[in-house]
């Protein structure tokens, strides 16, 4: 629990790789019973901490979007060494999502499938305007937001151990604007990305829009996309209810495009 649950991890056995990547402010805990689950099938699984996640409110905020995609590229090249340096698959979480669908962008040769949870394609226009407030106040740019909300799961048990994983760590300013920026960056490249892509999301996600889904899956005009719509869980479908039929949808995908090397 604590410091454990935050903890990259490294599962599984066998030629078939799957790096999890987690969401914004999260940690690899929302991606861990994922994890074990694709392990458990016969998937070897890599899950990263991003830089400057699941530390102090300091470290969030000397990281970047470039710097989330650092620690991902760094761990794909782990898996992939695991693995005899064959294809691999990537699934993502929220701004996970978004970290997948660049990598499969930039690697297209070693990355046969992708999987998008909830993919955070854009925030929710308040928080957007909020973002672009305060970078007009260069003197409250160094502040924190709380996160007082906690997280977004219906399954108390899942939301209290999560909230325990991601630590106590404000969500700096800069980290935000950070996420919006790449936001911004992948919204005219996503026609680049051919990996065979499945995507995920909840109508009751309370701080994602669904609409996100459709529109990632509006501009994936070069890769083959199935879309699956949930009813029950909030935004962290990982770890919410009815994850269960996550991870069979993901391991499914998976199954399809990576080859059992024998």
């Amino acid at each position: 629990m604590g410091a454990a649950d935050a903890a990259p991890f490294s599962l599984g056995e066998g030629t078939r790789g799957v790096l999890a990547v987690h969401g914004f402010t999260g940690s690899p805990f929302e991606m861990r019973l994922l994890g074990e689950d694709l392990a458990r099938r016969g998937f070897a699984v890599e899950g990263p901490l991003l830089a400057g996640h699941a530390a102090t409110t300091r470290e969030m905020r000397r990281a970047g979007w470039r710097d989330w995609m650092r620690t991902a590229n760094d761990a794909l090249d782990r898996l992939r060494s695991r693995v005899g340096n064959r294809r691999v698959a990537v699934v993502g979480l929220s701004m996970g999502a978004l970290v997948t669908l660049e990598l499969a962008r930039k690697r297209p040769d070693e990355i046969a499938a992708i999987a998008c949870l909830a993919p955070a394609f854009w925030l929710r226009p308040e928080a957007e305007a909020f973002s672009r407030a305060m970078a007009r106040l260069p003197l409250v740019r160094g502040l924190a937001l709380p996160k007082l909300a906690g997280s977004d799961i219906k399954d108390p048990e899942m939301r209290r151990r999560n909230g325990i994983a991601q630590g106590k760590a404000g969500m700096p300013l800069p980290s935000l604007a950070s996420l919006i920026e790449l936001q911004h960056y992948l919204r005219d490249k996503l026609g680049d990305v051919r990996a065979p892509t499945l995507l995920m999301h909840s109508e009751n996600d309370h701080t994602v829009p669904i609409a996100c889904m459709d529109a990632v899956a509006h501009r994936l005009v070069n890769a083959p996309v199935r879309t699956v719509r949930l009813m029950e869980p909030y935004h962290v479908i990982t770890l919410d209810v009815g994850k269960e039929l996550v991870f069979a949808a993901v391991a499914e995908h998976f199954d399809k495009y990576l080859p059992i090397n024998v």
